[in-house]
């Protein structure tokens, strides 16, 4: 007695798993994250968008490498006590945004110090996303 394969999935069922996982990854908890984006030469590249503790959106130049993965550092100009953070991204889409720049959303696979990286995500959630310039004291 011949056992029956299972039949070939399909394109459009590989598609429909494919949004669906993006879909999963977008429900997570993303929040806005101004921060200034850093080579690993500490040269001032472009700036993040959304942080997550597993994913990123940042703006990088267009002339940014298109493989493979990449490592940048983090900074909020909003506080100085709050460490810069060096995450190591796998990017999974990049679009281009205009002449100059490019948006990149990747998976943050390792960052330099979870602890510190705890710490900075927290403090995004309570500062929200103005972390683009220095805190005015008054």
């Amino acid at each position: 007695m011949a056992q029956d394969s299972p039949p070939p999935i399909s394109q459009e069922a590989l598609t429909i798993a494919h949004l669906q996982g993006v879909q999963d990854r977008r429900r997570e908890e993303r929040m806005l994250a101004f921060c200034q984006v850093f080579d690993m030469e500490g040269e001032l590249v472009g700036v993040s968008f959304d942080l997550t503790r597993s994913g990123i959106c940042v703006s990088v130049p267009n002339d940014w490498p298109k493989d493979g993965d990449f490592v940048v550092k983090l900074r909020r100009m909003d506080n100085e006590a709050l460490p810069t953070i060096t995450v190591t991204v796998t990017p999974t889409w990049r679009q281009c945004r205009n002449e100059s720049f490019d948006e990149i959303g990747g998976k943050i696979i390792e960052v330099d110090c979870p602890e510190a990286f705890s710490t900075f995500l927290q403090y995004c959630q309570q500062a929200g996303p103005s972390g683009l310039l220095e805190r005015q004291t008054s």
